[in-house]
């Protein structure tokens, strides 16, 4: 699952990725923050043309006056791209977003179909999407023992950016003696295996 900060940066860094899958909470945090600010904008256009007709009674028709297009144009991209991925996540063509041409219930079924559960195995458009700190195995046939697995550690971790900041502060830390002693033992035992059976040679 994602968490609303990897799901924002999945909705900015994917705005142009058409393949792919997203999950629900890739596609609908990104979606909540993007409503949220729409109507934060759509607020302040309102108190400038309630300021304009109480003041001089002139009203801007600049479109470089209000947020709300400037909004609408940075999200519109994204949001399809976003919405595409996660019809593509249930097992739907991005065709299916034709729905909405539909007279009265076509953004009654849109909605339906983003909001429906994931494809739990692997589908035309990848695997199953994970947040970037899920554990577990990412789909039914990726149990721990493929290289994939393995390469992402124990459990099925996925490494993320905490996990790299977790290397840097223990490179940072004085080795206790009990990993100075096991460091040492490993260069002898190197030393013996490799360097001092060629010298004997």
């Amino acid at each position: 699952m994602y968490g609303p900060i990897a799901a924002c940066e999945s909705y900015v860094f994917n705005a142009f990725t058409l393949a792919g899958r997203a999950s629900r909470s890739e596609y609908w945090w990104p979606t909540l923050f993007v409503g949220v600010l729409t109507l934060a904008a759509g607020v302040a256009d309102a108190v400038t043309v309630f300021r304009a007709m109480n003041g001089s009674g002139a009203i801007s028709t600049s479109l470089l006056s209000y947020w709300s297009p400037l909004v609408s144009l940075l999200t519109v991209v994204p949001g399809f791209t976003s919405a595409i991925r996660r019809l593509h996540d249930t097992g739907r063509s991005g065709f299916w977003a034709l729905v909405v041409v539909i007279p009265m219930v076509g953004w009654l079924i849109y909605m339906v179909l983003l909001a429906l559960p994931s494809e739990a195995r692997a589908n035309d458009w990848g695997q199953p999407r994970v947040g970037p700190n899920a554990f577990g195995p990412r789909s039914a046939r990726d149990t721990g023992d493929t290289p994939a697995s393995k390469a992402r550690g124990k459990r099925g971790h996925t490494p993320s950016a905490i996990d790299s900041y977790a290397v840097l502060l223990q490179s940072e830390a004085e080795p206790s003696p009990e990993e100075i002693a096991r460091r040492r033992q490993e260069v002898h035992e190197y030393f013996m295996r490799n360097v001092s059976r060629r010298a004997s040679a």
